[in-house]
C-alpha cells in the first residue's frame, strides 16, 4: 500500500578549520593575532601589490591545498564565464559585486563584515590572502611556528568567516545564507559552514620538504579547501530528508531541509516537489509545491508537510529537485535531483 519511507541524513561535524594557506614568511618572532585590532588601523589603506605572485608563492609550500582551491568557484569568483556574462549586462559592470567576488583581506575590516573591493589582480578571485592574512600577519584555525608565528583564531571555526560575503542581507540578499543559518531551529544542524563545504581530512599541511623538516610539521586533522556547493560536489543528496506515505487517496509528504540554512540558498533558484506519474500512462506530471529563495524558502531543520490528492494515480515517482535558472552565459536550466522515491498504491 505504500512505498518505503526515504530518508537522507546529514553527516555531522565540519567546523570551519580553514588550512593555513601561505605566502612568504612574516616578521620573525611576531604573534599574528597580538594587536590585530591595532594593526588594522595602521595598515596602508591602499591594497597590496603583487597579489597574484603572492598566491603563487603559497603553492610552493601548500601544494595540496592550492590545487583544491584552484578547482573551486572561489578561485574563479571573478573569471567564471557565467559571472562575467551576467555583470556585462549590469550598468556598473560588476563593481557592486567586487567586494565579494574580488575582495581585499577579510581581516582588514573584520570577519563577518562586508569586505572592501580590490582594483588589482581581480582574476585571483577569493584566495589564500583573502582569508588568512592581515598585512604581514597570518591567522588560521590553529597556531603554527611557520611564517614567524601563526596564531589560532576561533573565528576560523565559525560561520563569521563565510558570512562576510554570504550573510549580508542588507547589501547582498541574493547570496545571504547566514541569516537563515543563524535563525535555524536547533537540533541536528551543522555547527558551521565548514561542516558541509570543507570536508575533513588528515594530512600534512606543508608539502615542501625543506619547510617540513625545518618545522617538523607532521600530519594533522584539518579541512579540505574544495568549498563544494550546489553547483559542484555531492551535497545535494545530503540536503534534504524526505518521507512519503500513501494515506487512502492522498500522498502525505514530510520534508526537512538539513542544510543548516534555508533551501534554496541563493536568488533565482527554485526547489520543487514533483510527482511524475507512470501509471496510468496518460496522466500528467504534477508539481506539488515550489519554494524560492527568501521568504518562500524551505526553513532549515523544520518539518514541512505537504498533502496531495492522488486521484487515479497508481504508480508514480516523487522527486525533490532544484532548478538553476537560465542566466547570461548559461542558456539552459540546470535540474538537480535531491531525492527520488517510488510511490505505489
Amino acid at each position: 500500500m505504500m512505498a518505503g519511507a526515504f530518508r537522507i541524513a546529514l553527516p555531522a561535524g565540519l567546523v570551519l578549520a580553514s588550512l593555513i594557506l601561505c605566502a612568504p614568511f612574516g616578521i620573525p618572532g611576531t604573534n599574528p593575532r597580538a594587536g590585530v585590532e591595532a594593526a588594522s588601523t595602521q595598515l596602508d589603506p591602499e591594497e597590496r601589490e603583487g597579489l597574484a605572485r603572492l598566491v603563487g608563492t603559497c603553492k610552493k609550500c601548500h601544494e595540496d591545498v592550492c590545487k583544491e582551491w584552484e578547482g573551486t568557484l572561489h578561485a574563479q569568483s571573478w573569471t567564471d564565464p557565467v559571472f562575467q556574462a551576467e555583470i556585462a549586462e549590469l550598468p556598473d559592470k560588476g563593481e557592486s559585486c567586487a567586494p565579494c567576488h574580488a575582495p581585499q583581506e577579510l581581516l582588514l575590516g573584520g570577519l563577518g563584515k562586508l569586505p572592501r573591493a580590490r582594483m588589482k589582480d581581480r582574476e585571483v578571485g577569493v584566495n589564500c590572502v583573502t582569508c588568512h592574512m592581515l598585512g604581514n600577519r597570518y591567522s588560521g584555525p590553529f597556531d603554527s611556528t611557520g611564517h614567524g608565528g601563526v596564531d589560532a583564531d576561533e573565528a576560523f571555526r565559525k560561520p563569521d568567516l563565510c558570512t562576510s560575503c554570504h550573510g549580508q542581507p542588507e547589501v547582498r540578499p541574493q547570496h545571504d545564507q547566514g541569516t537563515s543559518f543563524r535563525a535555524a531551529a536547533r537540533g541536528e544542524r551543522p555547527a558551521g559552514c565548514q561542516d558541509c563545504h570543507m570536508p575533513p581530512v588528515t594530512r600534512k599541511l606543508v608539502t615542501s620538504p625543506t619547510i617540513k623538516e625545518k618545522y617538523t610539521i607532521g600530519e594533522q586533522a584539518c579541512r579540505m579547501h574544495t568549498f563544494v556547493g550546489a553547483r559542484r560536489g555531492d551535497l545535494l543528496r545530503l540536503a534534504a530528508l524526505v518521507e512519503a506515505v500513501v494515506q487512502g487517496d492522498h500522498l502525505e509528504v514530510s520534508i526537512t531541509a538539513t542544510t543548516g540554512h534555508a533551501l534554496p540558498a541563493s536568488e533565482g533558484r527554485v526547489v520543487r516537489l514533483l510527482l511524475e506519474v507512470t501509471e496510468p500512462k496518460e496522466a500528467a506530471a504534477r508539481v506539488l509545491k515550489t519554494w524560492s529563495h527568501g521568504a518562500g524558502s524551505l526553513p532549515a531543520n523544520d518539518v514541512v508537510k505537504i498533502s496531495a490528492p492522488l486521484g487515479a494515480v497508481k504508480r508514480a515517482q516523487l522527486r525533490l529537485e532544484q532548478v538553476l535558472p537560465k542566466v547570461p552565459g548559461r542558456t539552459e536550466e540546470i535540474v538537480q535531483v535531491f531525492t527520488r522515491q517510488e510511490i505505489e498504491r
